[in-house]
């Protein structure tokens, strides 16, 4: 395996773990198709934030759920998907 970057996250080290490969970045863009999303007050505006970072959480979450501790991805990691990296280590 080659790796061009260095480790993004606190963890920079891991021995023996499960590693889950994403094709793709790992990001709240990533938790959905591509589509236009219509918002016409600052209360949707949260609401549509807060389901983003659910969706987002919830992928993390599955992934630490099934065993892996590593994640390679083939794009960039947004800052949120780091955050839930940390949180579920």
């Amino acid at each position: 395996m080659v790796l061009k970057t260095d480790a993004v996250g606190s963890i920079k080290q891991m021995e023996k773990a499960k590693v889950a490969v994403f094709v793709s970045g790992v990001d709240a863009s990533a938790t959905e198709t591509k589509g236009t999303v219509l918002i016409h007050s600052a209360e949707q505006l949260e609401n549509y934030a807060k389901i983003e970072e659910a969706k987002v959480e919830e992928l993390i979450k599955a992934v630490a759920d099934s065993g892996a501790k590593v994640i390679v991805s083939g794009g960039a990691v947004g800052e949120m998907a780091l955050h839930f990296c940390e949180r579920y280590n």
